[in-house]
């Protein structure tokens, strides 16, 4: 659902936006109160959280509840912490969550539920932490509390005799107390003597929330008490306390039926007994959260029942039915429901199938909030011979695919893993054909972060779908039936055949501001199967709480995608396309550019959507503050896909309070096979000598020039020069120098760099791998003949010559030396 505040709102919060210094980006929304209102009401609601300057609308998930105001608060100092809507709740809108996002222009914040009750809400009021004072309350109201650390609040409500009694916890599925000591609610009704008449931790059908029920056993005063099952506790543990005397039951039967059915169901284990209603089941709504109202003259559950819809015939247990020989006679295809009803129960169905007749074989116990842990079993009826068995393939629900080895009847049989039993351990097996069906999710780029489709103007958002295809292949692609106004979804052709495929969301320039959530389809797009048509919606489960050694203790399924169009970014960036291919056990430099609008200078970092098959780039890289050109290096693998695969990049930027990511338009990056191979033979050197290292050449593809070779792997001290070659070399014959300090040994891992010439730039192979043997040299033989040592003689040292003999010496040498002077 898409609800915008008025025109007159709207042209004075434009007016705002444009004297904004800031673009207030990556919004959040981290609380709202209340949290929960009666149905068929108005109530103003204060959503809290941050880079709220510019929100414009609430997007609900759910049908039922409607924004009929939005608002931002006078006082400027709350301004972009807060805004106030008016929520609206139909008078049947269904019981329980509704999901909802803040959409600003710049952004969309995460999700948040919000409770729908039956009942008046009334809140806690403190001090209510002694049994001895209690806070009063009337019968059937939500009352709306908080518990914190090591908290306990306490309530008194007056009963009859003999009247029923029941406290429904709504806290956990609040999904809004997410730590490793989350809120795990604790109920109990005790009496006045403090006995504890009814407790619950955890029920089946509330999930981690409890529910606790009794018959008042005299007139008086009950105590209700509501904590933390650990004592923990902390700001965020936020409960509904439905309190009254409506009914409550655990499970119904049968759990499911047609579209647009009347039929007769049974509520089981509400304390005053079962209750039976007819009903009449829609034909078009959201089947996944349906489920049946149970109501009397006394007041409503707080939540409804859940109930499976589905186009098969209903057949509910007969007893006896405990062994295959009194099997409740039932058919294939069609739906087979009951209860194991005491410990050790076991029931059986039989149902006639030809040789070879497949079906799928599936119970629906926990995902339909039973307490049932359902193991399902299938046997030939002739001989009891087991056929096929499953306990938990579907979380702790079964399935399994039937094949009859003959004509016959089988029986197929459930109990519980634990041998428990009771009034809520139902379940319904589902027998149907084996159908084709496709489903898709987006994988978390981050761990235990949902990515959002945040898309701006003039630029895409992109996800990696995964994709799982059961009972059918061929390639699949995406649709979008009721996107926003200007956008439009790509998944390339290279990506549809796979099991993840990069999906890119993109954006008009001149795109509206605006959001929703929409369906997107994954359908079968196979030239080959033309006349088939199967598809299945691209689903997200959002992470609400997250427990203790991370495990994901609730999630909220969605089968409708939050895609929302955002101003403009400050920056584009796109992908250079490649002049040249990258060859397998090769690399290259994959250049980026982007464009910077005036007064932003930010760092971009820019990471692959999604690697081609065998391709492996750098996940570090940045366009600098001050640039406009980044290099990502690629290295294909020796077994790489050859194949053109179209990429594209995410490109996350802190703009304003917060980042904004965006992805470029694909781009081709081409894997082909090497242009040569190369046939190394092992080759032998000693220190301080040279050896020729030869290398045979197999030429794949021609190319133009020269291209430049060169060793790598050589041992230390050990070079090679560069050879050049052309397309019709050989040949080649590198000569290896070792040094007298070359290390002795085998160099195992020796290979040829070659950098072929193309478009411009350089096709990088690198082929191999070759061997280098460095020996020591070999030391002299034990009878090889002494070499004569020569002998040089020294030349006969001058007499010192005596003080008059160099007196002597000198005159003479003057005397020379004047002579000459005359001439």
């Amino acid at each position: 659902m898409r609800v915008q505040f008025g025109l007159k709102t709207s042209a004075v919060f434009c007016f705002m936006l444009v004297a904004q210094a800031s673009f207030a980006a990556a919004p959040r929304f981290t609380n709202m109160a209340p949290r929960g209102a009666q149905r068929g009401t108005e109530v103003v609601v204060t959503m809290t959280g941050s880079n709220l300057e510019d929100a414009e609308e609430v997007l609900i998930y759910d049908k039922g509840v409607e924004v009929v105001k939005f608002d931002h608060p006078a006082d400027e100092k709350l301004k972009g912490k807060q805004v106030l809507v008016t929520l609206k709740l139909a008078p049947e809108c269904r019981l329980g969550t509704y999901r909802m996002r803040l959409r600003t222009r710049t952004g969309l914040s995460d999700l948040q539920n919000f409770y729908a009750t039956p009942y008046p809400v009334v809140a806690e009021k403190e001090p209510n932490t002694d049994f001895a004072t209690p806070q009063a309350i009337e019968k059937n109201v939500a009352v709306f509390g908080r518990i914190d650390r090591e908290d306990v609040d306490y309530y008194v409500i007056d009963a009859k005799q003999g009247e029923r009694l029941t406290v429904e916890i709504f806290g956990m599925r609040l999904g809004f107390s997410s730590s490793g000591n989350f809120f795990d609610p604790y109920v109990a009704i005790m009496s006045e003597e403090r006995f504890e008449l009814s407790a619950s931790d955890d029920t089946a059908l509330v999930w981690n929330d409890g529910i606790a029920s009794v018959i008042a056993p005299k007139d008086g005063r009950y105590i209700i008490q509501v904590r933390d099952s650990a004592y923990n506790g902390d700001g965020r543990a936020y409960y509904f306390a439905n309190i009254g005397n409506f009914p409550r039951p655990h499970a119904v039967i049968p759990s499911g039926g047609k579209p647009g059915e009347k039929l007769t169901v049974t509520f089981l284990g509400d304390v005053s007994g079962p209750i039976t209603r007819e009903v009449t089941l829609p034909t078009e709504g959201d089947f996944d959260r349906f489920g049946l109202e149970i109501q009397d003259e006394y007041g409503i559950a707080p939540t409804a029942q859940p109930f499976r819809i589905s186009p098969l015939d209903n057949f509910v247990e007969k007893e006896p039915n405990n062994d295959r020989n009194t099997a409740t006679v039932a058919a294939a295809p069609a739906a087979m429901n009951g209860v194991i009803s005491e410990k050790g129960d076991i029931d059986f169905f039989k149902f006639t199938a030809k040789k070879d007749q497949q079906f799928e074989v599936e119970v629906y116990s926990r995902r339909l909030r039973s307490a049932l842990d359902p193991v399902m079993y299938v046997y030939r009826q002739d001989n009891g011979a087991r056929v096929i068995s499953n306990d938990d393939s579907r979380g702790p629900d079964s399935y399994a695919r039937f094949k009859a080895p003959i004509d016959g009847e089988y029986v197929v049989s459930v109990t519980d893993h634990l041998k428990n039993g009771g009034e809520s351990y139902t379940y319904r097996i589902e027998v149907t054909p084996v159908e084709a069906t496709i489903t898709a999710e987006p994988i978390e780029f981050a761990r235990y972060v949902q990515h959002q489709i945040i898309v701006p103007q003039g630029a895409g958002s992109g996800i990696v779908a995964t994709v799982r295809r059961a009972n059918i292949g061929g390639p699949v692609n995406f649709r979008g039936d009721d996107l926003p106004a200007g956008v439009r979804v790509e998944c390339p052709e290279g990506w549809r055949a796979g099991g993840t495929m990069s999906v890119i969301f993109y954006a008009d320039e001149n795109a509206p501001l605006a959001g929703k959530f929409a369906s997107v389809a994954a359908f079968l797009d196979d030239p080959k199967q033309k006349d088939r048509k199967v598809e299945g919606p691209l689903s997200q489960n959002v992470l609400m709480i997250r427990g203790r050694n991370n495990n994901r203790v609730r999630q909220e399924r969605f089968t409708r995608m939050p895609i929302v169009v955002t101003q403009k970014a400050p920056f584009k960036v796109w992908i250079e396309e490649p002049k040249a291919p990258l060859v397998r056990g090769g690399s290259m430099n994959l250049i980026v550019k982007c464009e910077r609008d005036e007064g932003w200078d930010e760092d971009i970092t820019i990471l692959l959507l999604q690697n081609p098959s065998g391709v492996n780039a750098s996940r570090s890289i940045k366009i600098k503050k001050g640039q406009t050109e980044a290099l990502i290096p690629m290295n294909a693998a020796g077994n790489a896909a050859v194949q053109t695969t179209m990429i594209s990049l995410r490109c996350i930027a802190k703009v304003g309070n917060g980042n904004i990511e965006l992805c470029t338009p694909f781009a081709p990056v081409r894997v082909e096979e090497q242009y040569m191979t190369f046939k190394f033979t092992q080759a032998v050197v000693e220190k301080g000598q040279e050896t020729i290292f030869p290398i045979t050449i197999t030429k794949r593809k021609d190319f133009e020039g020269e291209a430049e070779a060169q060793l790598f792997g050589l041992p230390a001290n050990a070079v090679a020069e560069k050879i050049k070659i052309t397309k019709d070399t050989k040949e080649l014959n590198f000569v290896i120098k070792a040094t007298e300090k070359t290390p002795p040994g085998m160099s195992k891992n020796v290979f040829c760099r070659v950098m072929i010439p193309e478009n411009g730039t350089t096709v990088l192979h690198n082929l191999g791998t070759g061997q280098l043997r460095v020996d020591n040299p070999p030391p002299p033989k034990k009878d090889a003949p002494k070499k004569p040592v020569a002998v040089v003689k020294k030349p006969t040292p001058k007499k010192p010559l005596s003080r008059l003999e160099m007196l002597r010496l000198q005159k003479k040498e003057q005397a020379a030396a004047a002579a000459a002077g005359g001439e």
